[in-house]
């Protein structure tokens, strides 16, 4: 693998070079959730802004399970890479995508039949339940592509290419400033309005 990105001599620049996109697209990422408080609090109502934070940790959980699934897959990728068995590291990549698009349909699916549940057990209630149930019912949609979304960001690094990660992350985060505007504002579709742009941003 002479040609690959990781297969060089380190000094401490190179190395700053290289991690420098992976921390900027790990900043972008966590905008999504910044970026949906500022307009529903602006545009929507307080108790709105409320069930964001809410609804947070189940968002979190996601990004954990596709952090964990990342970190082992990732060292049998780089492994099988550094020894030269690429077509055993692409199968593993393929099994890997597959199992965090899997884990993603999971939690979707037993989230939108508790849904709830889910709801009650964060806290929520009165006011501000069915600003989560809204909130968190649409984005249970996208789990799917926030775990993938997850497990590729590390992935980018592993395949030498830190930049083009961060430049799918600023991508996402501006279309989830866009869509939130357009969704929230001039539609009138609340918090729905954006869940879908965060949604779309992990697409």
């Amino acid at each position: 693998m002479n040609d690959h990105a990781l297969d060089q001599e380190w000094t401490g620049a190179a190395l700053l070079r290289f991690a420098l996109p992976t921390m900027a697209m790990m900043l972008f990422m966590g905008l999504y959730t910044m970026v949906d408080t500022v307009f529903v609090a602006r545009f929507v109502h307080t108790d709105a802004l409320s069930a964001v934070n809410i609804v947070c940790p189940v968002i979190n959980v996601t990004v954990g399970l596709g952090t964990m699934l990342a970190a082992g897959g990732n060292a049998v990728i780089s492994r099988k890479l550094g020894a030269g068995r690429e077509q055993e590291a692409g199968e593993d990549l393929a099994l890997l995508t597959l199992a965090a698009a899997a884990i993603g349909l999971l939690l979707f699916a037993a989230g939108s039949r508790r849904l709830d549940d889910l709801v009650g057990l964060l806290g929520a209630g009165g006011r501000l339940a069915p600003y989560c149930r809204a909130y968190l019912g649409t984005l249970l949609f996208f789990f799917p592509a926030n775990v993938v979304q997850t497990v590729f960001a590390s992935l980018f690094v592993t395949a030498g290419r830190p930049g083009l990660g961060l430049g799918l992350s600023v991508l996402g985060g501006l279309s989830n400033i866009l869509l939130d505007y357009i969704l929230i504002v001039p539609c009138g579709l609340g918090i729905r309005g954006a869940a879908l742009g965060t949604g779309v941003g992990y697409l």
